[in-house]
């Protein structure tokens, strides 16, 4: 799973299976959409922009590309899936 720790609240947030964003924090848990709205579970808040970082779309970048080639290349795939 991929995943992150809130670094001021302490939760752990990961991409489920399914898609969605798991909330955990001191044994208690909550699921969102990957804009940070509540489905179920116990913690109904989370923070909506580490739900979009952890459920986006993840870019693979050739590490061999210099740095202005990886940003021309992730604007390239961002606009392909504007226009989808």
């Amino acid at each position: 799973m991929r995943g992150i720790k809130h670094p001021l609240s302490g939760a752990t947030y990961d991409l489920t299976e399914a898609g969605t964003i798991l909330v955990r924090k001191d044994g208690k848990a909550g699921e969102f959409t990957k804009d940070g709205i509540y489905l179920n579970g116990d913690i109904k808040q989370c923070d909506p922009h580490l739900c979009v970082w952890i459920g986006g779309r993840q870019i693979t970048v050739d590490p061999n590309m210099a740095r202005n080639q990886r940003a021309v290349a992730a604007q390239r795939l961002a606009n392909q899936g504007a226009t989808k």
